[in-house]
């Protein structure tokens, strides 16, 4: 199997202006947004940058977790570390056969990842929230090769912030 045989999903919440983090954590906390987060990932093998993984404090629990990271010396406990978008992915692509999601690979942040791999996504699973957040880390634009296969309008309970679950397909 190789790379192109695969589908390569970028899994990500937006703001109105695509703002994925501030100071290193989600603005906004969306407990249905969590849900399919771990309900379109579980399972299967994720791909993150450094920060990513230090700002959720843990690795996912039933899926394998690949880390890149610059610094040849870092480590964390349950993770599989490469030091390229490449490694990782070749590492990847050698844990999914044996995955219970054996097609896909999950792109999970950050954006300097999501946009270093758009190139290479064949689906994104967006959470559109409608909030401006200004933070520090954006997705960048959807390539208009992209077309929402499918969409789902929900409101939080709680915050009453509104979002929407869409899915892209090449």
């Amino acid at each position: 199997m190789t790379l192109e045989n695969l589908e390569i999903v970028h899994v990500v919440a937006m703001d109105q202006q695509h703002c994925i983090g501030k100071e290193n954590q989600l603005p906004w906390h969306l407990p249905a947004d969590l849900k399919h987060f771990k309900a379109i990932t579980q399972g299967g093998v994720v791909v993150m940058g450094r920060k990513t993984l230090e700002s959720m404090g843990r690795t996912l629990p039933n899926r394998v977790n690949w880390v890149i990271t610059r610094d040849p010396s870092w480590s964390f406990e349950g993770t599989k570390v490469a030091h390229s978008i490449d490694a990782a992915l070749q590492g990847a692509l050698a844990d999914v056969q044996a995955s219970e999601k054996p097609n896909r690979i999950f792109i999970i942040g950050g954006g300097e990842i999501f946009s270093q791999t758009m190139h290479l996504a064949t689906h994104l699973e967006l959470t559109h929230v409608a909030l401006d957040v200004q933070g520090d880390a954006h997705y960048p634009a959807i390539p208009s090769e992209f077309k929402k296969i499918a969409s789902e309008q929900h409101i939080d309970d709680k915050t009453g912030i509104a979002f929407e679950f869409a899915s892209y397909q090449k």
